[in-house]
């Protein structure tokens, strides 16, 4: 397997509720026997991450975009600098929700967040994005700006099941993402009702995310060297679009 190994610099700030990470990513497709190889590898080495344990949890985010579909078309032409902004809940009966503005550029992003209230991430949905006003917080602030003087709304919701493993002194983060889904038309961030997905990967597939700041930790690098890794050409807020692409572009 080629592997690549990326030198830079990264930094992660916590402001209150807002978050605000850069790093590099890394990105491939694992098949079941490398993904159960992984998970016996990253339980001995790294841990569990802090919304989940060794069992995993589950992730559901709507994504918004323009009303000219900048974001999506943005990716379609592989721009250099791409943006996704997104509500994300960890279980339908969170009370509250973050708000993410993620930004990236070849194999590095930086992505903000800010923690909103159950209340206001449904006025979001609605289109109603005065709300990040009640937010002291320049992740707010730039979402409102954004949003409001580009016409996003809500076009897509995905969910999918995580393993999320981290390193508590190295800026080292690994996720293991199955059983992709999303959803085009209905965006019940809070439903709890059983949804109606149309289904991305094939349950034997794994989608595979290195993240790091700096340098990547050289037993993480060899154990992802022993593996069978392939470039990942899933995007989950691409895929999400899937019906936009079939019918407009």
């Amino acid at each position: 397997m080629e592997y690549s190994k990326l030198n830079g610099s990264g930094h992660e700030l916590a402001v209150n509720d807002r978050l605000i990470v850069q790093r590099s990513e890394l990105k491939y497709l694992l098949n079941l026997p490398d993904r159960l190889r992984l998970l016996q590898a990253l339980d001995t080495l790294l841990i569990p991450d802090a919304y989940g344990d060794y069992s995993g949890y589950n992730v559901r985010s709507v994504y918004f975009d323009g009303i000219d579909n900048q974001d999506y078309t943005g990716k379609l032409v592989k721009k250099d600098f791409q943006k996704r902004i997104r509500l994300r809940v960890y279980n339908p009966t969170d009370q509250t929700a973050k708000f993410e503005i993620k930004k990236k550029w070849s194999h590095s992003q930086i992505k903000e967040s800010v923690v909103v209230s159950r209340a206001d991430a449904k006025e979001m949905l609605a289109g109603n994005f005065e709300v990040l006003k009640n937010y002291d917080d320049p992740t707010a602030e730039l979402g409102y700006e954004l949003c409001s003087s580009m016409t996003y709304r809500p076009v897509s919701m995905v969910e999918y099941k995580r393993r999320a493993y981290t390193h508590p002194q190295f800026a080292t983060r690994i996720t293991l993402d199955s059983d992709l889904r999303y959803r085009n038309w209905a965006y019940g961030l809070f439903d709890d009702s059983d949804q109606n997905y149309h289904q991305v990967t094939d349950l034997t597939e794994t989608i595979l995310e290195v993240k790091y700041e700096g340098f990547l930790l050289p037993y993480v690098q060899d154990v992802l060297a022993s593996l069978d890794l392939k470039p990942c050409p899933i995007s989950k807020f691409g895929s999400s679009r899937s019906l936009l692409n079939e019918f407009y572009y």
